[in-house]
């Protein structure tokens, strides 16, 4: 009986041992088939990182680079090699204290970005960019970094300030701003005035009142083809600043219907000498301006 007892015991802590061997076992290929369903979808961030046509780059607390696209790599002249391991600063040697100051406060738990910032580079010329950083967390919850999202906008920049400067031309052109006589301009309007175009206008004006030292600007209305209540507004706000100025604002060419629209808006001029034509107004400014009848010097 002892013998058949102790048989059986062994059989029985056999099959234990063999029934754990098989549960490991299928621990082993379990935490092996994790392993492999983690490595693919590590490659499937790297590759989606990589090939994203966003600029985008990862980093660690440290600053250093973990992961980063293409994208970010061919905006500013890098390779995958210069950069992995490294950390940012090292890369750009240049960085602003106060982009350090903004990746702390990111690493610290916060999220910023700038759709337009200037980044003056070592070399002198100045890079235009926009951004986005937010901290990543790991598995613990824990803060393991920041992410960088950002566009060059350089060459959108300057054909921006191109466009600017395009559009201040052609006011100049459509607007220029004549001097008839020491302290006497005429300001001839073309076109239609609305309140972008006066302040445009305005900004000028006041610029060749205080540099040519203007007694009289004359404003002449005579190629506005409507006044409404907003242009009629915008073109009082022009006389108002001239005049505070210390210049005498004329306001000529004002054509019958437009009279109307001014008396039926109900649109106050007080203060706003008005002559029916250009040369009338010439001729009132040459009377009242004691310096008009010295030509202007060039």
């Amino acid at each position: 009986m002892t013998s058949d007892s102790n048989y059986e015991d062994v059989v029985a802590e056999n099959e234990r041992l063999s029934q754990r061997i098989r549960e490991l076992e299928q621990a082993d290929e379990e935490r092996e088939r994790l392993r492999a369903a983690l490595r693919r979808a590590e490659e499937h961030v790297r590759l989606f990182v990589t090939y994203t046509p966003a600029a985008f780059a990862m980093f660690d607390r440290d600053m250093r680079y973990i992961l980063v696209s293409h994208r970010h790599l061919a905006d500013f002249g890098l390779r995958e090699e210069e950069v992995i391991g490294r950390t940012h600063y090292e890369v750009f040697p240049d960085m602003p204290e106060h982009w350090k100051a903004i990746h702390q406060r990111c690493l610290a738990g916060a999220s910023e970005g700038n759709d337009e910032e200037p980044f003056p580079r070592s070399d002198g010329h100045v890079e235009w960019g926009s951004w986005k950083i937010f901290p990543w967390h790991t598995t613990t919850g824990e803060i393991g970094g920041i992410m960088l999202f950002s566009e060059v906008i350089t060459k959108r920049k300057q054909l921006e300030d191109q466009l600017r400067m395009q559009a201040k031309t052609l006011l100049e052109l459509s607007a220029p701003i004549v001097p008839i006589s020491q302290g006497v301009l005429v300001l001839p309007l073309v076109g239609v005035l609305d309140s972008a175009r006066a302040q445009q206008v305005m900004e000028s004006l006041l610029d060749k009142v205080v540099e040519r030292q203007a007694r009289v600007a004359i404003i002449d209305v005579t190629g506005v083809p409507h006044i409404d209540t907003a242009s009629a507004n915008a073109l009082l706000q022009v006389a108002r600043a001239v005049r505070l100025l210390g210049a005498q604002v004329v306001l000529t060419g004002i054509r019958p219907e437009v009279s109307q629209a001014i008396v039926g808006l109900d649109i106050d001029l007080t203060g706003i000498v008005t002559r029916r034509d250009l040369q009338s107004g010439i001729a009132f400014a040459t009377a009242t301006s004691p310096a008009a009848s010295s030509p202007s010097p060039p």
